[in-house]
């Protein structure tokens, strides 16, 4: 377990604060503490460090526990709150917890000190992995329902559990409709039992089955699909459920065969031209999948690294984060090759202020450089020219020189960042970034 601990204390007794910090330190932990007693230097304690844990005496001659817990609440931090006071009634102890407090200490019996920091840490720390992976669910599912293809999930009996809104869209069953029957509500009894026999083997089997098929919508009218069902399978590798993807190619189909009957030439041509439609679809949501996924991605993994050198010798804890780790890069190697497959920039220029791009990315970013022992000092100059460029590629450079940064300095420094004004080429104006580093 790493032994260092940044605490911020919110006490107006330097005797109470030094008693403290000697409770930790005899507890074998290597101590970085600030003391503040005011909302001010409270809030810029918060703004210019991170910090493991903060402990706060409840009633102080300018300040309080309730109006400290208010303004972390404002400023949206999930840091663990434990009220140490002299003395604490039930009924403000109770109001303290409510206000988002975790724990509370007498400050005459301090036994109960080490153990309540290490669970509320710990706790903090899977609450930032909850939420890290909820968005990632979040994303996950977003994809599907914005996904231009019809998208089916059954269980392995084929009882549909889920369609996205494409699927409702083509075949005119609601979600309602759909959830709770089988793909059966679709056949149009073009193809024979035969098909179907072929797609069970094959799926059953463990194997991805591929055909076109023909089906009916709920008004009777047929759609021509081209039709993918692919096995999941759960940790074990047993297999729980199959999703089908369908791309309506009904209208591809009908000019096909418009242009095949004029001659042999026009149809060799039409076939081109739906294999190209085909990729061309298929380029379009790899590239809006991938770029939609990459920054994401790019948080967990620097979450991930951050969290294993925090629990670096526990290897319940690092095994399973390695894990994580591994399928982070798995998944960012299969982004690499959508966006390669798509063959596009998919440049969005917009109208942006550096500044703020710039914040974003530390924000990005600070999982990676807190748990490389670098603090960073921002410096913007106000009223800066904005920008014509594309959002992502940006992110994407400052990404890479802060990476770059935080390698030059394996020890831990400080990196100072400024965006200011300038000028370039006869004084046109300009955005001038600089990266400061303290290492190598």
């Amino acid at each position: 377990m790493d032994k260092r601990l940044r605490v911020l204390h919110i006490e107006d007794s330097t005797q109470d604060a030094a008693l403290l910090a000697r409770h930790l330190l005899r507890a074998g932990y290597e101590v970085t503490c600030e003391r503040v007693e005011t909302p001010e230097s409270m809030r810029a304690a918060l703004e210019t460090r991170s910090w493991d844990l903060v402990l706060c005496d409840y009633s102080m001659p300018q300040f309080d526990a309730l109006a400290a817990l208010a303004l972390m609440k404002q400023m949206n931090l999930d840091l663990p709150f434990i009220i140490i006071s002299g003395t604490i009634g039930e009924a403000a102890a109770v109001q303290a917890m409510r206000a988002g407090a975790h724990d509370y200490l007498i400050k005459d019996s301090l036994a109960r000190l080490i153990p309540a920091i290490e669970r509320e840490i710990g706790e903090a720390e899977n609450r930032r992995a909850r939420r890290a992976a909820e968005q990632q669910l979040a994303l996950q599912s977003a994809a599907l329902d914005a996904a231009a293809n019809s998208i089916v999930i059954t269980d392995t009996t084929g009882r549909i559990l889920w369609v996205n809104p494409s699927f409702t869209q083509t075949s005119g069953y609601s979600f309602d409709e759909a959830v709770g029957k089988t793909p059966r509500i679709v056949r149009s009894g073009v193809q024979d039992q035969a098909f179907y026999e072929d797609m069970w083997t094959t799926i059953l089997a463990g194997n991805v089955w591929r055909r076109t098929i023909v089906n009916r919508r709920k008004d009777g009218s047929f759609v021509e699909e081209d039709l993918t069902i692919t096995p999941i399978r759960d940790k074990a590798g047993v297999i729980t459920h199959f999703i089908g993807i369908r791309q309506d190619i009904t209208e591809l189909k009908r000019a096909e065969e418009a242009l095949r009957s004029k001659n042999a030439e026009l149809a060799a041509m039409t076939q081109q031209l739906w294999q190209v439609s085909k990729l061309a679809t298929m380029g379009e949501l790899a590239a809006s999948i991938a770029h939609e996924l990459n920054n994401p991605l790019t948080t967990v993994t620097l979450g991930v690294e951050a969290l294993l050198s925090q629990v670096a010798g526990d290897e319940s804890k690092t095994d399973t984060l390695t894990t994580v780790r591994n399928e982070s890069e798995r998944m960012a190697d299969l982004i690499s090759n959508l966006l390669q497959f798509s063959r596009r920039s998919h440049a969005q220029i917009s109208t942006l202020n550096l500044a703020t791009e710039m914040s974003r990315s530390l924000d990005l970013f600070s999982y990676h450089l807190i748990s490389h022992n670098v603090r960073v000092i921002r410096e913007t100059s106000d009223h800066l020219p904005t920008v014509q460029a594309d959002r992502q590629q940006m992110l994407q450079v400052f990404l890479n020189v802060l990476t770059n940064a935080s390698d030059a300095m394996p020890e831990g420094g400080i990196l100072t960042v400024r965006v200011h004004s300038g000028s370039f080429e006869e004084a046109r104006p300009a955005v001038v970034i600089e990266f400061i580093d303290t290492g190598v």
